[in-house]
């Protein structure tokens, strides 16, 4: 069975090989930081066998590198264009050079204008119909609509009642979450949200996407050993200084058994 180190190395020959043979993006590997990761391995090598798997990977990477030059190559003879670069062109273009090439690359087939009496009378209908302009500049009326009213029901679901229970909660899951950390960086995430139940799961699960919404904690993937690190912070950040991303974990029943199983 492969040791940490050699599964590493694995890992990275076998990134590097679905960029060849399964035409994974070039891009989507981090050579910098797979480089760095190598660089820090190679002073514990000490078997033939993982000095092999070190030069392979070396050699995977740089053909990755070879491959994003290709790519670039090869977009830049098709005279390619970043689809944001167009987007911020138009945005720049004034609006009679936006018409005009709107017209010039208008090629209808067909093209019919008229105005039937039908027409006239329903356009004379809604000018009778519309208020004075006096009564059209009047503030509309608003009703007043409760916000976070179905966030209150879910909470209340789950037995929160209030919004002072919710942050006292929030506030017990982080102190809970730094605890188990301990010293270390982080802690998996499967590893803190696992719990008796699979509805339990579920509950954590969600009070961590909460935590990590709300300043509380981070979330670290790292795609080459497979893991997401939840990573409790030892003060919340103020909401504006929180940067939002989206990260969808799957959590279905068949994934938390396997877990649960494994131990």
């Amino acid at each position: 069975m492969p040791g940490e180190r050699e599964e590493m190395m694995l890992r990275i020959i076998d990134l590097c090989d679905s960029v060849r043979k399964r035409g994974l993006d070039p891009f989507d590997v981090g050579v910098r930081e797979f480089f760095d990761r190598l660089r820090e391995l190679l002073p514990k090598l000490r078997k033939d066998e993982e000095l092999y798997l070190d030069i392979q990977a070396v050699l995977g990477l740089a053909d990755v590198i070879f491959q994003q030059g290709e790519w670039i190559k090869h977009k830049s003879s098709m005279l390619y264009l970043d689809p944001l670069l167009i987007m911020l062109k138009l945005h720049a273009l004034p609006p009679e050079d936006l018409a005009e090439i709107g017209a010039s690359s208008w090629h209808p087939i067909l093209e019919l204008e008229g105005l039937s009496p039908h027409g006239i009378r329903e356009a004379m209908q809604y000018w009778t119909n519309l208020p004075p302009l006096g009564e059209r500049w009047k503030e509309p009326e608003t009703t007043e609509v409760l916000a976070g009213e179905i966030a209150r029901r879910e909470l209340a679901h789950l037995g929160i009642l209030s919004e002072e229970e919710f942050a006292a909660t929030l506030d017990r899951n982080w102190r809970e979450l730094r605890e188990a950390a301990g010293e270390k960086e982080g802690i998996p995430y499967w590893d803190f949200i696992c719990a008796q139940s699979f509805e339990q799961t579920v509950a954590r699960a969600w009070l961590v996407s909460f935590l990590v919404s709300y300043g509380y904690a981070t979330l670290e993937l790292r795609p080459l050993e497979e893991e997401i690190l939840l990573k409790p912070l030892h003060k919340p950040r103020k909401l504006e200084q929180v940067a939002t991303f989206s990260v969808p974990i799957s959590i279905s029943r068949s994934e938390w058994l396997r877990r649960r199983k494994r131990g």
